[in-house]
């Protein structure tokens, strides 16, 4: 009777055993559909963010077009009303100096020096007349162009908001989108995994990558090396953005310790390059968000995660503060901020060491 009560409980931990797996399996295909889902909203935010700051920086720009044709045409208005009261008063001046035509003072024989003053005198005031019509006549030309051009920068300036606007309609649909994919995702990894073996598994990968951009670019970095090297630079370079450290090299995290450095700073704001390198990667990469990696040399990398939108390509040479992206908060994290690695080889080294002394 006790073997056959045995071999019942063994059923029933077995089928529990199966039953949780075949969960774990489920929640771990779920888990992998959230985290795609989370990579295309997160490049889709980074597009449209990109976008619309182009979008504002068109607006700007026709904007400052179209108040500099209004400046334009305040004064073609000023100097035509100006020219048409000069205008005016020649015409009373020759009212004023007599009727006579010219046919009369002809034949007038009294005093023909004085005959031929006048009709001098006549022929100069008729020709700055046509050259006083001739400029007003002008001037209205050049205001009916500037109108005309008022009101083409003005139509396309309506296009740009209006598409502006959809945009950024479209960017509260991501930002929602993407707020509840974060609550999907955080809800099972609470449930059925460890936040430590998830930080840990994607520092492989970094690692993994890293050992691989490392062998791939180690001829081609070659070909535009800066005149000076990156060892030389240290404590020299700039930081990637302004903003307070929160998490600095070596400090303690979840899964041991920080390789780097955690930046807060304002959603948008332009990240640099700290030194000349060739952009070796460039994409949405789990753990890390919308990912930058800059090659310096044949054993020096930075590193620049969890931005909004990317602005080099692979392949891409940069200089020292030239713009690589824009910071964010891509890879699911909660707030806006940049994770910033110096590496020499593999070995992440301390940034603070490295970039100019903080005030």
């Amino acid at each position: 009777m006790a073997a056959v009560n045995n071999d019942k409980e063994l059923r029933q931990v077995q089928q529990k055993i199966k039953t949780l797996a075949d969960n774990l399996s489920r929640l771990n295909k779920q888990k992998g559909h959230a985290s795609s889902e989370l990579k295309r909203v997160e490049r889709q935010y980074g597009e449209i963010s990109r976008t619309i700051q182009t979008l504002n920086t068109q607006s700007k720009q026709k904007q400052k077009r179209i108040n500099d044709i209004q400046q334009e045409i305040q004064i073609q208005n000023g100097w035509l009303l100006t020219q048409k009261e000069q205008l005016a008063e020649q015409v009373k001046t020759a009212y004023a100096l007599g009727r006579q035509e010219q046919l009369k003072l002809l034949f007038n024989q009294q005093d023909v020096s004085r005959s031929s003053r006048v009709m001098t005198y006549y022929q100069y005031f008729n020709q700055a007349r046509l050259d006083k019509l001739q400029r007003i006549n002008s001037s209205l030309q050049l205001l009916t162009t500037l109108e005309q051009e008022k009101q083409q920068e003005k139509q396309v300036l309506a296009k740009v908001v209006a598409e502006n606007k959809l945009l950024q309609e479209q960017l509260v649909i991501s930002k929602t989108e993407r707020k509840q994919l974060l609550v999907k995702i955080k809800q099972d990894y609470k449930k059925n995994s460890k936040q430590l073996s998830r930080l840990k598994k994607n520092e492989k990968q970094l690692k993994r990558l890293i050992t691989t951009l490392q062998k791939a670019t180690q001829v081609k970095i070659v070909a535009e090396a800066p005149a000076k090297s990156f060892t030389k630079l240290k404590g020299k370079m700039p930081w990637p953005v302004k903003g307070k450290i929160v998490r600095s090299f070596g400090s303690q995290r979840a899964d041991g310790k920080w390789n780097g450095v955690l930046l807060r700073a304002k959603e948008g704001t332009k990240i640099k390059a700290i030194a000349h390198g060739q952009v070796v990667f460039s994409d949405w990469f789990k753990g890390y968000g919308l990912l930058v990696i800059v090659k310096h040399d044949k054993t020096f990398m930075s590193l620049y995660a969890f931005n909004q939108s990317l602005y080099k390509e692979v392949g891409d040479w940069v200089n020292a503060g030239e713009t690589l992206a824009t910071l964010g908060n891509s890879g699911g994290r909660d707030k806006a901020g940049l994770y910033f690695e110096i590496r020499k080889k593999n070995k992440p080294l301390n940034p603070k060491k490295w970039c100019k002394k903080r005030r």
